[in-house]
């Protein structure tokens, strides 16, 4: 039976005693909306958890939370008896591969430092250069501001999104003169769209403490193609109409928008830099331990006569191997964050892409 099936069963049976039609509409819309507003709450808290996995929780917890999975699945089909255990050389053999498989993550490990340090190797010449063009960008955007920019990445994008909540309201306290209704409300709505939204940055901004990744990722919902796309009809189609002070104004909130995504794609660099780096420290100081506890604990299980860990080995081979499976959690918590970051930025403006407007 369908939800809407067993909502209007619901209705039909408040209706019993000969209640009025009023009343059994009354009670079917409330019904109705209970159902719908608790489907609206289970998308929203499947929405959250998703985005906890994929970007905001932290990237040991869900490492932890993979590995709580792990041992939970390894326990029960071990109590179940579905893995008796009665033999040892199918044990060696999953040893193997899994001391196997983090040796070869200690060569990722590898790869990836290689790969940061490739990005760091620059002729003088290329640095100066890359200086210079940083520099001119921060030049413009003190421009428009009036103030020296900050150096941090947090009160620099707070600055870039007061830029643009100050140009919204200059555009809206415009006189348009003879403009017609419906050009005037076409500039209306989107310049309160992006007021709104800039205040919405600014207050998801307003904490001291936000690293590079709280920075960037309050960015990570559009890239403001659609909003500038938008602009640039309304100056096709009402140039002749609109004053020359407001597609001025509509020109520098078009140039505001574009240095928000600029300052969005290097932030993603500095960003990516930092979670790799991050990266390889965490798997190098996982994969030691999770190396060495494998290792004794099947050299413990080759003895023809049994050791200590002996009588333990049905306890013990699931956190061994839950263990062992340590430094693959820790590669898959911080993956699945850096290629989401990745997916969501990897259009620059005119254009963007359906992840990056969801």
């Amino acid at each position: 039976m369908t939800d809407s099936d067993a909502t209007e069963g619901r209705g039909r049976g408040l209706l019993g005693g000969g209640s009025s039609s009023d009343e059994a509409s009354s009670d079917d819309g409330r019904s109705s909306g209970a159902t719908s507003g608790g489907s609206s709450g289970l998308v929203a808290k499947k929405n959250r958890v998703r985005e906890w996995v994929l970007l905001d929780g932290n990237r040991l917890v869900v490492a932890g939370v993979v590995l709580a999975g792990v041992l939970a699945v390894l326990a029960g089909i071990e109590r179940l008896g579905l893995v008796p255990l009665d033999r040892n050389q199918p044990v060696y053999y999953v040893f193997s591969a899994l001391i196997s498989g983090n040796l070869t993550l200690i060569t990722v490990v590898v790869s990836i430092n290689q790969l940061l340090l490739g990005r760091e190797f620059h002729s003088p010449g290329e640095l100066e250069s890359e200086i210079r063009n940083v520099i001119d960008y921060r030049r413009e955007v003190e421009e428009h501001a009036g103030e020296i920019a900050p150096v941090k990445p947090l009160g620099f994008l707070q600055l870039l999104y007061e830029n643009t909540r100050r140009e919204t309201h200059r555009i809206d306290g415009m006189t348009f003169g003879a403009v017609g209704e419906e050009t005037r409300s076409e500039v209306d709505e989107v310049v309160e769209s992006m007021t709104d939204h800039a205040e919405r940055v600014l207050d998801l901004l307003d904490d001291s403490s936000a690293n590079t990744f709280d920075v960037l990722s309050v960015t990570l919902t559009t890239n403001y193609a659609g909003d500038i796309n938008r602009i640039r009809r309304i100056r096709a189609n009402h140039s002749d109409d609109l004053p020359e002070s407001v597609t001025d104004a509509l020109d520098t909130l078009v140039d505001h928008l574009q240095k928000v995504d600029v300052a969005r794609q290097y932030f993603k660099s500095l960003y990516l830099q930092e979670e790799l780096s991050s990266l390889s420290r965490v798997l190098l100081y996982a994969g030691l331990p999770a190396e060495l506890f494998s290792v004794v604990v099947l050299l413990g299980l080759t003895a023809r006569q049994g050791t200590g860990i002996t009588p333990y080995a049905h306890l013990l081979l699931p956190i061994t191997v839950t263990l062992a499976f340590l430094p693959l959690a820790l590669l898959l918590s911080f993956i699945v964050r850096t290629a989401t970051v990745t997916e969501r930025t990897a259009a620059t403006i005119p254009f963007t892409t359906a992840k990056q407007e969801q």
